[in-house]
């Protein structure tokens, strides 16, 4: 990252002292002052803050003779703490990045850096959100989700906040939580991926209640699954919904599935309606499979004439 001092570096050096009764104070602080732009392009940023900070501390006391000297460090301590912010924050000292941009924000308002206190603003929840996902990355789901709500304070517009935040509520078993944070991601520019994650949620839901034959909650988890476009279950919904003799949900979730046992219920939830056209068209197309070609052959004799 280039020092914001090569900007100011050759004037930096050459500060004319008036003769006055306190012109040694005012010698003073332009020393301080060269000694700060020193440090910064010798890449001390800490100590060239702390000088120029000295310089502006000393020169507002001095008045009008002090003010030329106030206003270059004014100009030049706000854009040296959001550098600072960023160098800390690459740095992976997050809390640090976060103190340094907060200074920064606040001094670039009172200094009439508006531009300045902007990129601050901005860059304060991109590194919450920095943190939050290295914490996610390590599976510490509480304290990652802090994080992503410190950036959601912050501004409560970051799709990508609510996404994440919506990740760590659904690995914590906070279901209602996380699918209120991710349609509050999908309002924010992340539908596709938070309508994935919800449905995700669901379709989870769906597995475990198959597992435990719970034919009511598996169709009702693959049916809120698809809503959100998930339809990787859709074969264990339309085998509950046939168990539950709601053979309209088997047919419309098995559907276009060309699997054998898609193929087994969509067949028998069509005669189980009455449509026997229907289900002889799927019957005829498992009669050598060896786990159901027996039975669908017996019902193409029965059925198909």
């Amino acid at each position: 990252m280039k020092k914001i001092a090569r900007f100011f570096a050759a004037t930096a050096m050459a500060l004319v002292v008036c003769v006055a009764a306190n012109a040694q104070d005012l010698t003073q602080a332009g020393e301080l002052y060269n000694n700060a732009a020193a440090a910064l392009q010798e890449g001390n940023d800490a100590a060239a803050l702390e000088g120029f900070q000295k310089a502006l501390a000393m020169a507002v006391t001095l008045g009008d003779e002090g003010a030329a000297l106030a206003t270059d460090c004014k100009a030049i301590i706000p854009k040296l703490l959001l550098s600072m912010g960023k160098e800390a924050a690459n740095a992976k000292d997050m809390d640090k990045a976060i103190e340094l941009l907060a200074q920064a924000q606040k001094l670039a308002g009172e200094y009439g850096q508006p531009e300045v206190a902007q990129d601050a603003k901005d860059l304060v929840p991109q590194i919450y959100i920095a943190d939050g996902n290295a914490l996610l990355n390590e599976k510490k789901f509480a304290e990652a989700a802090a994080e992503y709500q410190k950036a959601l304070d912050l501004n409560g517009e970051n799709g990508v906040a609510w996404l994440r935040l919506g990740m760590c509520k659904a690995n914590t078993g906070d279901t209602e939580g996380a699918i209120a944070a991710f349609a509050k991601a999908g309002e924010f520019g992340q539908k596709a991926n938070a309508d994935k994650q919800a449905g995700n949620i669901y379709l989870k839901a769906a597995v475990a209640a198959y597992k435990a034959k719970n034919h009511a909650a598996t169709l009702e988890n693959v049916l809120k699954a698809n809503e959100y476009g998930v339809k990787t279950a859709n074969i264990y919904g339309g085998m509950a919904a046939f168990n539950l003799k709601k053979y309209d949900n088997c047919i419309s979730l098995l559907e276009g599935d060309g699997s054998v046992n898609a193929k087994y219920y969509l067949a028998r939830a069509y005669e189980a309606k009455g449509n026997n056209a229907k289900a002889c068209e799927f019957y005829k197309q498992i009669t050598s499979d060896k786990n159901f070609g027996a039975y669908a052959t017996s019902k193409v004799g029965s059925l198909c004439k």
